[in-house]
């Protein structure tokens, strides 16, 4: 890009960003109180820190990166130390040949190039990024990188006492409690570290979607997994056999918890860590992407004095999230509601909430039998595992109870087959299921960059849609920008079939038809798919084609 002789004014005025007047004011202030122009507009709110960026790259002639979608080499960041990087606003990202990629807020600033220089013995090729984008930067990748820039200097040695008490000067100590903070600013809901024979991948899942964000090398393994271990009140020296732990910690000022599972491999014990944000706020019926008619029928389901409502799908489709915003809307004075979890994901103010703990016996089937004697309105039952706790459910919604729970299969209507392998008799079933909702989670669009794209008619009837719709529908895709960190999704919404035990699907389970003949006689009773209702928001561009078929099909 060649250099400009422009002022970074005129560039602005010729840009379209700013007026003269706006201008000659800007200029004005920066006489009396001093200061780059740019910073000036910004704190007026006149510009962004992204116009400002932009504008300059233009006038010096230098690229302009995101660091919200740039790949940062994490390699190319460890080269300088934390305390240059803060001083002088800059971040090297990665390397074009022998030269080292820097980012930078001010790409005229000649002794941070030096320092750098120094630093890397390396030539600088400067490129803009906005002031609080490298300030993010630096936080999300340094303080791992130093981390793993001592754990490759350090000698691959048993496990010092200073990770098992928590030192915060350890490498591993510092690389853990990075890769959490990390994971929490990146709204992951899951922490995956991953050994093989050539190191330790960690991989963050975000909106349902697994990133790779490390390797490390193996010398960090041990100290690792102990690490967490301790953190988690684990058995350090037992790797043959899985083991579940808690950690509570507060992140950044706010409190979070986390359930960690090991999985013994042979390259070692691989680790989960999900992430439960205590801070988050419970959401409502109508933030979970509900068509009217599915919330109709759900207020409906809620509305019975007595009777079972399951919520069904695999693990993370969003289950107790759709079990807490049914608990929002039927916590009122009135109702004595308590549930059973494991664990408690989000507290709720006039609820009682118990956790499981298998470790002195509180498993959910005897808890619950405690439960049906404390005279409750309505019970949550968190998961339905296992048989006992099936039947006891199941009878208690017979007996004046609302009873609300989640259980694994991969439809509405299998959910009836799951409850009679789980040995419930069909007639009891029958009489207390009043519905069961299925659902999956799917990416939302970014609402700042998705667009339309091109699809024949042909494709939009071969995924499901009727030739009427196919010559209407135009569906959007995602693109990429700084607000969904370039993926081209933001958050994530529900896909839906909700199941409703009318007297046909009753008659039919009773004489234990299959579950094919149990969709048929509800879709024959209103029933919607999923798929339909994928289909539904593919029109209404809150989600793409791609998505869809990645969740659904």
């Amino acid at each position: 890009m060649p250099y400009s002789r422009e002022r970074i004014g005129e560039i602005l005025i010729r840009g379209g960003l700013i007026t003269p007047e706006q201008l000659d004011e800007a200029l004005a202030r920066q006489r009396a109180e001093g200061g780059k122009l740019g910073q000036i507009l910004v704190r007026t709110l006149v510009l962004t820190e992204e116009d400002i960026g932009r504008t300059l790259a233009e006038q010096k002639g230098y690229p302009f990166i995101s660091l919200t979608v740039y790949a940062v080499d994490r390699s190319a960041v460890s080269m300088i130390p934390e305390r240059i990087a803060r001083r002088r606003l800059v971040l090297p990202v990665g390397f074009d040949g022998t030269s080292i990629v820097l980012a930078m807020a001010d790409p005229l600033d000649i002794e941070a190039i030096d320092d750098v220089k120094l630093q890397t013995g390396m030539s600088v090729n400067p490129v803009v990024a906005s002031p609080t984008q490298i300030q993010y930067a630096i936080d999300k990748y340094i303080a791992s990188a130093d981390a793993v820039q001592d754990i490759l200097l350090a000698d691959d040695e048993p496990v010092p006492d200073e990770v098992l008490t928590g030192d915060e000067d350890v490498p591993i100590v510092r690389l853990v409690n990075q890769l959490i903070r990390e994971g929490v600013a990146d709204d992951a809901s899951d922490i995956h570290i991953e050994p093989s024979d050539k190191g330790v991948r960690i991989r963050y899942r975000i909106d349902g979607v697994l990133h790779e964000v490390m390797q490390l090398p193996l010398s960090a393994k041990a100290g690792l997994i102990s690490r967490i271990k301790v953190m988690a009140d684990m058995d350090i020296a037992e790797r043959r056999r899985p083991q579940d732990g808690r950690i509570a910690v507060m992140v950044d000022g706010r409190a979070i918890d986390f359930r960690v599972a090991t999985l013994p491999t042979p390259q070692g014990e691989s680790i989960v860590i999900r992430i439960l944000n205590q801070d988050d706020r419970v959401h409502s019926l109508e933030d979970l992407g509900m068509s009217a008619t599915h919330l109709e029928i759900v207020q409906r389901f809620l509305s019975r004095p007595y009777g079972a409502v399951l919520v069904s799908g695999p693990t993370g489709s969003g289950k107790t999230t759709s079990l807490y915003a049914g608990l929002l809307m039927l916590n009122e004075e009135s109702r004595k509601i308590i549930t059973i979890e494991d664990p408690i994901e989000y507290q709720i103010g006039g609820i009682t909430q118990m956790a499981v703990n298998p470790g002195i016996g509180l498993s959910f089937s005897r808890l619950l039998r405690t439960v049906l004697r404390s005279d409750p309105d309505i019970v949550l039952v968190g998961e339905i595992r296992d048989p006992e706790t099936a039947e006891i459910a199941i009878r208690a919604a017979l007996t004046g109870h609302l009873m609300l729970s989640s259980i694994h299969t991969n439809d509405a209507p299998s959910t009836l087959t799951r409850l009679v392998d789980m040995e419930v008799a069909p007639y009891v079933t029958s009489s207390a299921l009043v519905g069961v909702v299925a659902q999956r989670l799917a990416r939302r669009l970014c609402p700042a960059c998705k667009k339309k794209v091109r699809t024949s008619k042909a494709q939009l009837e071969a995924i499901g849609f009727s030739a009427e719709e196919a010559a209407t529908v135009k569906p959007y895709g995602p693109v990429g920008c700084d607000e969904c960190f370039g993926t081209g999704y933001r958050g994530r919404i529900g896909l839906f079939e909700i199941m409703e035990m009318t007297d046909d699907v009753r008659r039919l389970f009773l004489k234990q038809a299959p579950s094919e003949q149990l969709r048929d006689a509800a879709l024959a009773n209103g029933m919607q798919t999923m798929r339909r209702d994928a289909l539904d928001k593919v029109a209404q561009g809150v989600t793409s084609i791609d998505e869809i078929e990645r969740v659904v099909f």
